[in-house]
C-alpha cells in the first residue's frame, strides 16, 4: 500500500525523499490546479481582458524558466540547506527526491498569485500564475522523463534535453542548469560545450 509520508532523513543530509504517491501527485495536481485558475476567470472575459491574461500566462511562462535557471544555479548548488538535498539527487539520481505538490502549489500562490493579485488585478495575477504553474509542471516532466526513461524511446526532444542535462550532472565543469531550456545558460555563459561532453551516464 502506497503511504503519502515524507520521509525527511535530516541525517543523510537534508533529503526529502517521496513515497511514490507523493512524488507523482505533480503530474495529475498541477493540471487541475491550471483548470481550475483558468475556469476561475473565464465567466469574465472579454477580449481585452483575454489577451492581457494570455499575454500574462505567456510572461509567466517565461518568468518560470528563468526561475529554473536561477533556483538550480544559486538554491541548489549554492545554498547550505538545499544543496545538500539536491546532492543526493546527483548521487542518485533514479530516486524520488523532490517537494511535494502541496508545497510547490502553496509557494507559488503566496510567492506569484498573491503579490501580483494585490498590485495588477486577478486578471493579470491568473494569467501569471497558471503560466508560471505550467512552466514548473513541464519542468517536473521533462526532469523525469529525462532521468527515468533513459532507456525508452522518446521524442528527440527529450533525447536532446537529456543529452544537455547528462553534461549538467557529469561534466567536470559547472553549467546547463536550465532543464527545459538552453536560452539562459548561454546568456549567462554557463552552457557547457560538447567537448566538455560527460563523463558517464544515467
Amino acid at each position: 500500500m502506497v503511504k503519502w509520508r515524507i520521509e525527511l532523513r535530516w541525517a543523510t543530509g537534508n533529503t526529502m525523499q517521496l513515497s511514490k504517491l507523493s512524488y507523482y501527485s505533480d503530474f495529475v495536481v498541477y493540471p487541475l490546479v491550471l483548470i481550475a485558475l483558468t475556469a476561475a476567470n473565464i465567466n469574465h472575459v472579454t477580449w481585452t481582458s483575454g489577451t492581457e491574461w494570455l499575454g500574462a500566462a505567456m510572461s509567466g511562462l517565461v518568468l518560470w524558466t528563468l526561475a529554473e535557471y536561477v533556483l538550480h544555479r544559486i538554491a541548489l548548488h549554492r545554498m547550505a540547506y538545499f544543496s545538500p538535498m539536491h546532492g543526493q539527487h546527483h548521487a542518485a539520481p533514479l530516486a524520488l527526491i523532490g517537494t511535494p505538490s502541496w508545497i510547490s502549489v502553496s509557494v507559488l500562490s503566496l510567492v506569484i498569485l498573491v503579490p501580483a493579485w494585490l498590485g495588477l488585478g486577478f486578471n493579470l495575477a491568473d494569467g501569471l500564475t497558471v503560466g508560471v504553474m505550467l512552466g514548473y509542471w513541464w519542468y517536473g516532466l521533462v526532469h523525469h522523463v529525462i532521468h527515468h526513461h533513459a532507456n525508452k524511446s522518446s521524442p528527440s526532444y527529450f533525447n536532446e534535453l537529456r543529452a544537455w542535462h547528462m553534461r549538467h550532472h557529469y561534466s567536470p565543469k559547472g553549467g546547463n542548469f536550465g532543464v527545459t531550456t538552453h536560452v539562459w545558460d548561454h546568456v549567462f555563459g554557463t552552457a557547457i560545450s560538447v567537448r566538455h561532453k560527460a563523463v558517464a551516464s544515467s
